[in-house]
């Protein structure tokens, strides 16, 4: 079995959900989104894409598990979090992302593949077949590399180097003995072992700005709270210049729509004209 493990918090995810689906179909077996009705910061928050989820094509839909799931238990509250967020990345981040290693609908077998990302990290379709082959060639998990888009969907961020998600057997995490309550938990990113080649791209904030904003006040980075100011972003996004850190290289190439680096399904104008 090859399982897309992921999450997702908001309805303006829906084409990286479609886009995944597309991209993968022929060689996953289930696409596992969990929706939680907390945020990173510990904000309760409603269910988001239960309302769009009628909008992905039911030739897709058979190989998509949507389950919407209460960490009431788990959670701690963190939107006022000290320096380090330790609330954020030592308990409420592994919760969500280790969900589905405790989810009793799946019997997970030691030569099943995982691949562990964000809803925003797509593999593309043709790419499948050799991830795994270095998969099954290094027989360690393995951070895979992607291209990094920002702020719009044909925005390439040319000099910046992203691999977080992970590609690994179950046999190769399961002795993970690390538990919040009695919660295994499995949160594996960034790792030093990283894919030799790209297989994806990530498409990072990209977003409706009013969904930007949101974003800021809900996700493992309370830092950047203080840039959830639509005037401020707009400017970013219209002059494509990274206002979250200074001295960082952002030299971004705007693509055709038809650039083979932007998956099928986003090769089009407005991504987001459902919202």
């Amino acid at each position: 079995m090859l399982y897309l493990n992921c999450y997702c918090y908001s309805q303006h995810e829906l084409p990286f959900v479609i886009a995944n689906l597309k991209e993968g179909y022929n060689y996953i077996d289930k696409l596992v989104l969990y929706e939680y009705n907390y945020t990173h910061t510990g904000v309760k928050k409603d269910y988001q894409m239960e309302k769009v989820l009628h909008l992905i094509p039911s030739e897709l839909r058979k190989k998509l598990d949507y389950k919407k799931i209460d960490i009431s238990n788990y959670i701690i509250p963190a939107y006022n979090n000290e320096p380090g967020n330790p609330k954020i990345h030592n308990n409420n981040e592994p919760v969500q992302r280790s969900w589905f290693f405790n989810d009793k609908d799946y019997n997970l077998k030691d030569e099943d593949i995982i691949i562990d990302h964000d809803i925003d990290e797509i593999i593309y379709k043709d790419s499948y077949p050799l991830l795994i082959q270095e998969l099954n060639n290094k027989k360690r998990p393995l951070s895979i590399k992607l291209n990094q888009f920002f702020f719009k969907h044909n925005y390439l961020w040319a000099d910046c180097n992203f691999s977080s998600p992970t590609i690994y057997k179950y046999s190769m995490v399961r002795r993970n003995k690390r538990k919040i309550k009695n919660l295994r938990i499995q949160n594996l990113r960034d790792l030093s072992q990283k894919t030799n080649k790209i297989y994806g791209c990530h498409m990072s904030w990209v977003m409706p700005v009013d969904f930007m904003i949101n974003k800021l006040h809900s996700y493992s980075h309370p830092e950047y709270r203080k840039f959830a100011n639509l005037d401020l972003l707009e400017k970013a996004i219209k002059e494509k210049k990274y206002i979250f850190n200074s001295g960082v290289n952002f030299n971004i190439n705007e693509l055709e729509l038809n650039d083979i680096r932007i998956p099928e399904y986003l090769q089009r104008e407005n991504i987001f004209d459902y919202i």
